[in-house]
């Protein structure tokens, strides 16, 4: 059975509605995205689980997530390929320090949800100890979301606009710019969503939201030239 394929600003939508917020559920926003009714959606691609418990639910407070599903949240965006392997590794150790314990009983925040997806983008190019540098430049203490410079689904929601621009919009021909041009570009857009940033401060986030997206394009670059090439391997 096929699975959902979310543009990063309907992720961003659903990472919110799985906090509690807005009007719209997590199932509906998935729904919505795919263009089908609920029977069809049922009937062609797969739904999670944990997202029609959520549906289920009288309060809509925060839902907490065990690595399996934020797995399952990952690979319901385009760009986005997580392993549950690599994951629950990087959680017991190599961002142990970063991730911190589940917040929500057993089960780990959005935020923290948010974080591992934002590890996922930068592991295209970056090694742990580079992730760490850039990670520390938005959140400063990593596990305290109170000295967070942008708040990270602050941080996503600006990298899913920069790419959703690129990959979905009508951009400059990459014969015209080089494509570090064009993320930067898009990116000095987003100033205005930042008001409350020193302009140190916007610098420093621009520059991890511009190697961040850097880094999703990459994957998806790396992703389309190795699918060219399978049927011969």
């Amino acid at each position: 059975m096929n699975t959902f394929k979310l543009t990063r600003t309907d992720m961003v939508r659903l990472l919110y509605a799985l906090k509690g917020q807005g009007d719209t559920s997590p199932l509906q926003i998935l729904i919505k995205s795919a263009n089908m009714t609920l029977d069809e959606a049922e009937s062609h691609l797969h739904i999670p689980e944990f997202l029609t418990r959520f549906e289920r639910k009288k309060e809509k407070r925060e839902y907490g997530l065990s690595t399996n599903e934020i797995v399952e949240l990952g690979n319901l965006c385009e760009l986005t390929s997580l392993k549950s392997t690599a994951v629950q590794n990087w959680v017991k150790r190599d961002i142990k320090d970063l991730i911190g314990h589940p917040e929500l009983g057993k089960k780990y925040s959005i935020e923290q949800a948010v974080i591992l997806l934002i590890v996922r983008d930068l592991k295209s190019i970056y090694d742990f100890e580079h992730i760490r540098v850039i990670l520390k430049i938005a959140f400063n203490t990593i596990t305290d979301r109170s000295d967070d410079i942008i708040s990270p689904i602050s941080y996503y929601e600006s990298c899913a606009q920069v790419i959703d621009d690129i990959h979905h919009k009508d951009s400059p021909p990459m014969k015209e710019t080089s494509l570090q041009d064009l993320v930067e570009q898009q990116t000095d857009k987003l100033r205005g969503c930042f008001n409350e940033l020193g302009n140190e401060q916007w610098k420093k986030i621009k520059t991890i939201i511009a190697v961040t997206v850097l880094s999703v394009l990459t994957f998806h670059i790396q992703a389309t030239a190795y699918k060219m090439t399978s049927h011969f391997l």
